[in-house]
């Protein structure tokens, strides 16, 4: 009986560490997605490896990957990161329905590569209720918001303007005084695209139209890229002036159009000047002129056009708005190059040189005494030979070539022997009439011819040899070549010495037959 016990007891523990042996290990089932602006991803480990499991990645609707994994798998979607997307990541696992799972998101463009500007919003009391909002029917300023945003390529498309506005932020800027019925009918919005981070720039907290020009908060001279105007009551969040609430006074019937002709500004004649170098004309009554990258632009009235526009100005459609082009008003780079005096190869003994004298444009001033750069423009698209911080008038050495030993001309090598051999390199390129770039600022180039062959510069003294019958000596043989060398001379020297010795015996035996 004890022996039939333990037999039992035996076969049990055995079949018990055999299936303990035989278990599949646990499976943790662990999903991590991240998504930002650019990519989803997806790691799955610890998946049951017996039969497929899949994962599938939708973004905005469509199905983008789909992919079957065993215990592991890493995922990776790029996305397009100028846009807003939806993203959905799925996964069935095969062992068991309780281990799928799924999550879903969003993700929001990546911020753009261009520059920075900033957005001015100012809310002011209309001078005249019942006209449109407009510069110069503006009180007092007041800042609202003032936020980052990128630059757009056509400011004037009004995609940067600010709407709605908070109304409660409105309140917060122009007290409880004001009542809604107020806001509502005679408050106007000035928004304003600077082209100025606010890392650079802190806009202005008041600003105020002046008649005399001499406005209050102006911006920097050129940093003012386009503006709006609109009466408050527009840009509210929706039922902020709607029924039940004070509303705007009935539109005024339309005033008699009136007439102006904007001046054009006198031009920029120093050159290096820039659009904010400029003296705009002054401001009058009915038109506002302002410098922006654009060039001068003027700005007509409330109730103003444009008529008799003087040659170069650009009008928008309804009158309202002329353009004067920065190119128009500033120098020509043609007028701003440098002027050239005498540039040509000369010769000084054997050495080829390059002398120059180029002066500067009127109005433009040399950074230090050695501003100028010197550069032979390769005809072929190669390496371009560049010499720095020259006077604005001297000499250089030609290149290719040296003043001092061992003597140097373009186009030529020197040998071991002291001959020289022709050859392609060595800025050969430059005998041929090559174009030689002058640059301060302004720059100017022109075409400089090599001396002709007749001049004692332009070539080697020694006549050329043919590159076969040169012997050239590589580095590492530079020992032999000198063992070599040093044979030829004892060879030499053991030849004079048996002619001295023939001579002597000559004379000795003569000496001898005579006596």
């Amino acid at each position: 009986m004890k022996r039939l016990l333990a037999s039992t007891a035996t076969a049990v523990l055995a079949l018990g560490a055999a299936l303990v042996a035989t278990a599949a290990p646990a499976s943790a089932h662990t999903p991590v997605v991240e998504a930002d602006c650019s990519s989803v991803d997806v790691r799955l480990w610890a998946y049951a490896d017996r039969e497929p499991n899949r994962i599938t990645v939708t973004v905005d609707g469509e199905v983008v990957e789909e992919q079957r994994f065993g215990r592991a798998a890493e995922v990776s979607v790029a996305l397009d990161a100028s846009s807003d997307h939806t993203w959905e990541v799925e996964v069935d696992a095969a062992d068991d329905d309780r281990y799928d799972w799924s999550d879903e998101g969003t993700t929001t463009a990546c911020p753009g590569d261009g520059d920075l500007g900033q957005v001015g919003v100012y809310v002011y009391p209309k001078l005249d209720a019942a006209q449109p909002a407009a510069w110069e029917n503006s009180g007092p300023q007041q800042i609202v918001t003032g936020t980052e945003t990128e630059l757009p390529d056509d400011p004037w498309a009004m995609t940067w303007t600010v709407t709605p506005l908070d109304l409660d932020a409105v309140r917060d800027v122009v007290g409880e005084d004001v009542t809604d019925e107020a806001l509502c009918t005679a408050w106007g919005v000035q928004q304003d695209l600077v082209d100025l981070s606010a890392g650079e720039y802190e806009l202005p907290a008041e600003i105020e139209y002046s008649a005399d020009g001499h406005h209050k908060g102006d911006f920097p001279a050129g940093s003012l890229v386009a503006w709006d105007h609109q009466d408050l009551r527009d840009l509210l969040p929706d039922g902020a002036c709607a029924p039940g609430r004070p509303q705007a006074a009935p539109p005024a019937p339309p005033a008699q159009l009136l007439e102006a002709t904007p001046v054009a500004p006198a031009a920029a004649a120093v050159c290096g000047a820039t659009i904010e170098d400029v003296v705009l004309p002054e401001d009058g009554g009915r038109v506002r002129y302002t410098a922006t990258a654009e060039g001068v632009v003027a700005e007509a009235a409330a109730g103003v056009t444009f008529t008799d526009v003087p040659a170069g100005y650009v009008v928008s459609e309804d009158g309202s708005r002329a353009v004067l082009p920065a190119e128009i008003v500033l120098p020509a780079a043609e007028d701003c190059a440098l002027v050239p005096g005498a540039i040509q190869a000369v010769c000084e003994a054997d050495v080829p040189y390059l002398g120059y004298e180029v002066a500067l444009p009127e109005g433009v001033e040399a950074d230090g005494d050695t501003p100028l750069t010197i550069t032979f423009l390769h005809p072929r698209g190669g390496e371009d030979y560049v010499v720095g911080d020259q006077p604005l008038d001297g000499r250089v050495l030609w290149p290719g070539a040296s003043a001092s030993e061992p003597k140097q001309w373009p186009g030529f090598v020197r040998n071991e022997d002291g001959s020289y051999t022709q050859t392609e390199g060595n800025y050969a390129w430059t005998r041929e009439g090559v174009q030689v770039l002058f640059e301060v600022n302004p720059s100017y180039s022109t075409v400089v011819d090599y001396p002709p062959a007749s001049s004692e510069c332009a070539n080697p003294p020694v006549a050329p040899i043919a590159a076969e019958d040169v012997t050239l000596v590589s580095d590492q043989a530079e020992g032999s070549q000198l063992a070599s060398t040093g044979a030829t001379v004892a060879g030499a020297a053991a030849f004079a010495v048996l002619l001295v010795g023939g001579g002597a015996l000559v004379v000795w035996l003569r000496r001898r037959v005579q006596a």
